[in-house]
């Protein structure tokens, strides 16, 4: 061990093969038929004194712990497996993903390896290439210094729960006056970390140097259709590692649940345009950093973890809903015409959502929280889709310098949204599995979240 930071840089392709599917509206899941863009998974190590840690950030929707099905953790199997490589401990590594949605259906909105047997066998070489993004970087990492900033990238992402006085939820295209809006929360900060050398070693005349940014906005500019994208992180990202001639730029997911690009789902050139602006800013920041001398944050490296049990939603009866399915799928077999189809698929999905939240089972909703400390910045991690307003009260409240906030890390649990939410209506408290936790479970969990800031980045 040594006294020193250390930090390596690694990334895997994890492009999948076209047969496993992604998320879609009806079946749940659709083999892809080509590849826009490749995925990949990158990995920051750290080591200092006695404490290793690694940070891995997905191209990816997000991956729920059981995906593997019955038994199975894939975030505990896959840090397993990069202790076993790297020797740091399992609990110290950081899964974090993009939410990407033209990536494979990962999450237990739908059951994978149900219908496509042969994602057992992609699951876990996808397990393989993830530990192999973070033995690079163990085996890459030299001296480092650290710097942090953040910056501002307003005009990419937007509040997609604008409420008006009325009650209505609107988006910004049907954006009323502002004498009209009660409220429209988002985050445009733009936190980043430069992770550049100590010292140049001998024979090494390269400047070397890698970063972290971080980014509040759904990565729904192309989704539901059948290519394979990184959606504008993954854009963003490439700039930067070209741009600044960095070895690999990680992004780590804000609290975007109720926060996605101004323009919503649309093309392949909104994801340019969004990858470049936010690109632009992350660049600008972390060029800054070094063209004003700004001094490196002391060395420190900490991580925190706790278990937090979340209040479950009230779960409909299951039997009555299984009756239905089994009923409307009958419906949709027989359907004469395009529109019986088509009415016969709309009320299966109001009964099969359901049913797909029951059988994600009762009682509480168990949920990581992570917290690790680099010098004087922090990521604070945790497994569900939280809506803005609780990011940003965690990052209003945190004590560090910079924060990062990366949802969709370490397994995924769907929205968590905030109490006024459930009375609002709309998509996210529907029934389904895509919200599993009660209407004050948010509360409960922004609360620990704080205190796991506050607690790594305290000197006791």
């Amino acid at each position: 061990m040594t006294a020193t930071l250390l930090a390596g840089f690694g990334k895997v392709d994890v492009t999948p093969p076209l047969a496993i599917p992604y998320l879609s509206f009806y079946p749940r899941q659709t083999p892809f038929e080509g590849v826009h863009d490749p995925l990949f998974a990158r990995a920051l190590a750290l080591e200092l004194d006695e404490v290793a840690a690694a940070i891995v950030s997905i191209d990816s929707l997000g991956i729920s712990r059981a995906v593997l099905g019955p038994g199975r953790d894939f975030i505990a199997e896959t840090r397993q497996r990069i202790q076993a490589r790297t020797g740091i401990p399992a609990t110290n590594v950081l899964i974090a993903a993009s939410h990407a949605h033209s990536t494979p259906q990962t999450t237990d909105i739908a059951p994978l390896v149900e219908h496509f047997l042969a994602a057992t066998t992609w699951l876990d070489r996808l397990m393989d290439q993830i530990a192999a993004a973070v033995e690079t970087a163990w085996a890459k990492r030299r001296p480092a210094e650290v710097r942090a900033a953040t910056g501002l990238a307003p005009g990419i992402a937007w509040c997609r729960r604008i409420i008006t006085k009325d009650g209505r939820i609107v988006r910004l295209q049907q954006r009323p006056p502002d004498d009209q809006v009660v409220k429209e929360p988002r985050d445009d900060r733009v936190p980043v970390l430069l992770v550049s050398d100590a010292e140049t070693p001998p024979g090494h005349s390269a400047h070397w140097c890698g970063a972290v940014m971080g980014f509040t906005c759904h990565p729904t500019t192309v989704q539901v259709q059948p290519h394979v994208s990184a959606d504008y992180p993954g854009v963003a990202c490439q700039i930067v590692e070209r741009e600044l001639d960095a070895t690999v730029c990680l992004f780590l997911q804000g609290a975007c649940g109720n926060v996605g690009p101004v323009r919503a789902t649309t093309d392949f050139q909104d994801v340019t345009l969004y990858g470049r602006a936010l690109a632009g800013e992350a660049l600008r920041q972390l060029s800054l950093l070094e063209a004003r001398d700004v001094p490196p944050m002391r060395p420190a490296l900490r991580v925190v973890s706790e278990t937090v049990d979340l209040e479950r939603r009230p779960l409909p009866e299951r039997e009555p809903l299984e009756r239905q399915v089994q009923e409307l799928e009958a419906k949709i077999a027989s359907a004469a015409t395009d529109q019986e189809r088509r009415e016969a698929i709309a009320a299966y999905r109001r009964v099969a959502e359901p049913l797909n939240l029951v059988r994600l089972g009762s009682g509480p909703v168990r949920m990581e929280l992570q917290a690790l400390r680099i010098g004087d910045a922090l990521i604070v991690a945790c497994e569900g889709e939280l809506f803005v307003e609780y990011g940003n009260r965690v990052k209003d409240a945190s004590p560090a310098a910079v924060t990062f906030l990366a949802a969709y890390a370490n397994g995924y649990e769907g929205y968590i949204p905030t109490p006024e939410t459930w009375d609002e209506g709309g998509y996210e408290p529907s029934l389904g599995p895509w919200t599993r936790v009660s209407q004050s479970a948010g509360e409960t969990l922004a609360d620990r979240m704080v205190a796991v800031a506050k607690r790594v980045m305290s000197d006791v």
